[in-house]
């Protein structure tokens, strides 16, 4: 939703002039003001009230006001397992995350998600695609409002996949999402190549752009960071999720500084590059990353304690509950 804000108010006919764009950078302040004064009504986490306040009646009230007043014993049953198995556990530090061998593949996880999700190509994309609409012979005075379609499209395809994520596993989500961009920006470099060679072919590379931002918003965009939150504890989540955004935005500076001297010298070839990334992803989600859908924190942490002790540790815990197998940890 910011990023097309961003783009509608950026118009020439809002505050995209010379005399008002002051104004239209101000908007972001305010926009953190209103957060900052709405923020103290809003309901805290359930599993903060449970699991770091022992407040079981103040846990079940934020349920029901952020889920809904149906039965959610569920849930808090769930949440009362994870409170069991992390009994007398404090909250992580970035360092003791990094030193935690139990977390050692959730955070290999999180790192090649959260990093792939600004090196797919994204930004990239974005950042060609005034070339790519002036190619196709639309006016420059036009291209703005065609930009703004691009914004359009990932902000309803983000919310059509806050609509269905819950109909398919995360897990597929991602894999077709990156599956089908890697197809994407290999048509995208053939149209690309070829743009001068066939009237039409400018075309075809803004049909593919736009599918591009559809798949996008409609797969890794909307399902990478509930993955990264599903994959650790209350007590480890909080480091994980700042390693994560740090690494995020350190990837959308990185692309807006290089990506104009990749285009420089790899010409049309540029989106290889984010090819690479997608696969790398592609390949480490298919082979590690479980389902986490309908599975609680314990149950996605069983899954990788083979990955992260080994298989002699996993033939120890193989018979056992989750619970029992802590002793492990210490190996």
């Amino acid at each position: 939703m910011g990023k097309f804000l961003g783009q509608m108010t950026g118009l020439r006919e809002l505050l995209g002039t010379e005399s008002l764009w002051p104004l239209l950078t101000t908007l972001t302040g305010i926009a953190a003001l209103v957060q900052l004064v709405t923020l103290p009504f809003l309901p805290e986490s359930p599993l903060e009230l449970l699991m770091q306040k022992g407040d079981t009646e103040g846990c079940l009230k934020a349920a029901k006001q952020l889920w809904g007043k149906e039965d959610r014993q569920a849930e808090i049953d769930s949440m009362l397992k994870e409170q069991a198995a992390m009994k007398n556990t404090k909250l992580m530090t970035v360092l003791e995350l990094l030193k935690d061998r139990s977390l050692r593949w959730q955070f290999y996880l999180m790192i090649i998600m959260g990093v792939t999700l600004q090196l797919s190509g994204i930004n990239a994309i974005y950042f060609y695609s005034f070339e790519v609409f002036h190619t196709a012979g639309f006016d420059q005075e036009h291209i703005p409002y065609i930009s703004l379609g691009l914004g359009t499209c990932e902000f309803f395809s983000s919310i059509l996949c806050a609509f269905i994520i819950e109909q398919s596993g995360r897990r597929m989500f991602l894999l077709c999402g990156y599956g089908l961009m890697i197809l994407v920006l290999a048509l995208l470099t053939t149209t690309l190549t070829l743009q001068h060679q066939f009237f039409w072919m400018p075309y075809c590379s803004v049909i593919l752009i736009f599918l591009f931002i559809i798949i996008f918003g409609n797969g890794p965009a909307g399902v990478t960071f509930p993955v990264i939150s599903e994959l650790f504890t209350q007590s480890s989540r909080l480091p994980a999720l700042m390693i994560c955004m740090s690494l995020h935005w350190a990837g959308l500076c990185l692309i807006g500084m290089v990506f104009p001297y990749v285009v420089k010298n790899l010409g049309t070839f540029c989106f290889l590059v984010f090819m690479g990334f997608i696969s790398v992803s592609w390949i480490s989600i298919y082979r590690f990353l479980p389902e986490t859908k309908n599975k609680s924190i314990m149950e996605i942490k069983a899954e990788f304690h083979h990955l992260n002790f080994g298989k002699a540790c996993a033939q120890v815990t193989e018979n056992n509950p989750p619970e029992e197998f802590t002793a492990c940890a210490n190996v």
